[in-house]
């Protein structure tokens, strides 16, 4: 299961490689806008604003690839920066619904992956194995 879920991490690692060249503007899809929320309406696509979220991409994408290396080698790590990533991209998703809707979806599976296993460890009584 641990290699299946990192798997999903680094496909969704590389929607977010997608999300980091539509909003950098290095690729341009006139049929998949990639026009952000009211939250950065006010700013041009050129504007430094967007090369910064640009960057975000990014590193949403470099954490989801860490996240997945460590799920696989069980890391004691892997759940901060999951956590962390799983944030980051939720926002970015949020900013951008409308051109990445199935990422909130994947965010929410990351969620249910990471709350299932903590929420059965602190039932009472505990759920058994």
């Amino acid at each position: 299961m641990k290699v299946a879920f990192a798997v999903f991490l680094f496909i969704h690692a590389m929607a977010h490689g997608v999300g980091f060249l539509t909003v950098s503007g290095l690729v341009k899809d006139p049929d998949q806008p990639s026009e952000p929320t009211f939250l950065l309406t006010g700013f041009e696509s050129g504007h430094w604003v967007f090369k910064v979220m640009s960057v975000l991409w990014l590193i949403a994408l470099a954490g989801f690839v860490i996240a997945g290396i460590g799920v696989i080698n069980e890391t004691d790590w892997a759940l901060t920066v999951l956590v962390a990533t799983t944030i980051l991209s939720t926002t970015l998703s949020l900013i951008w619904v409308k051109a990445a809707p199935f990422g909130l979806v994947a965010n929410l599976v990351i969620i249910a992956v990471m709350i299932v296993p903590w929420a059965a460890d602190r039932m009472i009584p505990p759920i058994e194995a």
